[in-house]
């Protein structure tokens, strides 16, 4: 059986409408982003809301980096090239089994990835992607501020927000300016009617 899509499982849930799965699969489509990286990039679904949606929607563990400390054997398991690539942490071992901290535990092919380059079972576990940014950043490349990441985050997708912003502004005030370019019209054709009149009156 087909595991559910995330996109379908939040146009189910109304956290997303129709024209924002559609935004964000071209987006996806457009950019090769992973689609719960583009609805949060399009401030289309607040992160926080959809960890816990997902935690609960799959029975899955949700984990806050921000309050444990991973031990080295355990961050080791996975270079950075790969925590950075598929947006993933480990958080701690446990026999052959590997659990890592993701913000899509439903994309089978970074769990294939993982179980494949480390010969651990991957056990996902749900984190916000911003926390998981921070995370790779501190454990794996040193302490940047956290600013940084917050200002790389929005300015993901920053001409196509401002397009939806100027359209959702022309939206709100197309009858207003749509009823000035009627005042305007009929104020021409009825000088131009003035002046007719004019022209055919005896000198």
């Amino acid at each position: 059986m087909a595991r559910p899509k995330l996109g379908d499982m939040l146009l189910e849930a109304g956290l997303i409408d129709e024209v924002q799965m559609k935004i964000g699969l071209e987006q996806q489509k457009l950019l090769g982003t992973r689609f719960g990286s583009t609805m949060l990039a399009l401030n289309f679904v607040d992160e926080n809301v959809l960890t816990a949606f997902l935690s609960k929607q799959l029975n899955m563990p949700c984990v806050s980096l921000t309050n444990i400390e991973i031990p080295p054997s355990t961050l080791n398991i996975l270079t950075k090239e790969m925590a950075e690539r598929y947006h993933v942490v480990p958080v701690k071992k446990d026999g052959n089994r590997l659990w890592v901290a993701m913000c899509d535990p439903m994309d089978v092919e970074i769990i294939e990835a993982l179980e494949e380059s480390t010969g651990f079972v991957v056990q996902p576990m749900v984190a916000p992607e911003s926390s998981i940014v921070e995370a790779i950043h501190r454990y794996y490349f040193g302490d940047i501020p956290k600013a940084q990441d917050a200002e790389l985050s929005r300015g993901v997708f920053p001409d196509l927000l401002r397009e939806i912003e100027e359209m959702e502004m022309f939206g709100a005030r197309f009858e207003e300016i749509n009823g000035r370019l009627d005042r305007i019209e009929k104020a021409i054709e009825r000088l131009a009617k003035r002046l007719e009149k004019e022209e055919d009156s005896p000198r």
